[in-house]
């Protein structure tokens, strides 16, 4: 089903789809540019930035149709490090405008302005790029939920969880 919406007197043709966080099963419908799923040949690859639906990023599979066909955590994110030199440089206006600019979405003929805001913690240097480790520790049952394919039916660790997973009881027809 497509909307339109005006947005500062641009026409976007939009579609709702709703997306579900992998990891904490939160829920949100997001408006999807028609021409970003027009211009895909099969599935579009959509990142889903933390904060838009949750405090977690991943990515979604979206089909023609609109329909999500699957989700993707991300496990490691890299973040890139403004050069310092250029900023020096630059007098307070200068600096403003360019952060400005930096948070654009061009999508065609849409224009979209996001200001995001990082910190940067547990910073590892390497060939002047700055990469960010964000190492999460797992619960049980998130790893069962992440891996639940390829844990054996008979593993004592998980049993609890594999008794109570309908997953596991569904038949799964092969094409």
């Amino acid at each position: 089903m497509a909307i339109t919406e005006v947005k500062n007197k641009v026409i976007l043709n939009t579609s709702k789809v709703e997306f579900i966080c992998p990891v904490c099963k939160t829920k949100k419908l997001l408006d999807v540019p028609n021409s970003v799923i027009a211009e895909a040949k099969q599935l579009t690859t959509m990142s889903i930035a933390k904060g838009l639906v949750c405090d977690h990023q991943f990515q979604a599979f979206v089909d023609k149709n609109f329909q999500v066909r699957g989700y993707q955590r991300v496990d490691f994110e890299f973040e890139s490090k403004e050069k310092e030199e250029k900023i020096l440089n630059l007098n307070h206006d200068e600096q403003e405008e360019n952060k400005l600019f930096e948070n654009l979405i061009l999508e065609g003929n849409y224009l979209e302005y996001k200001p995001r805001e990082t910190i940067n913690k547990n910073k590892k240097f390497l060939d002047n790029e700055v990469i960010t480790s964000k190492k999460k520790e797992m619960t049980l049952e998130e790893i069962y939920n992440e891996f639940w394919e390829f844990i054996d039916k008979n593993n004592e660790r998980f049993r609890d969880f594999i008794e109570k997973d309908l997953r596991r009881n569904q038949v799964h027809l092969i094409y």
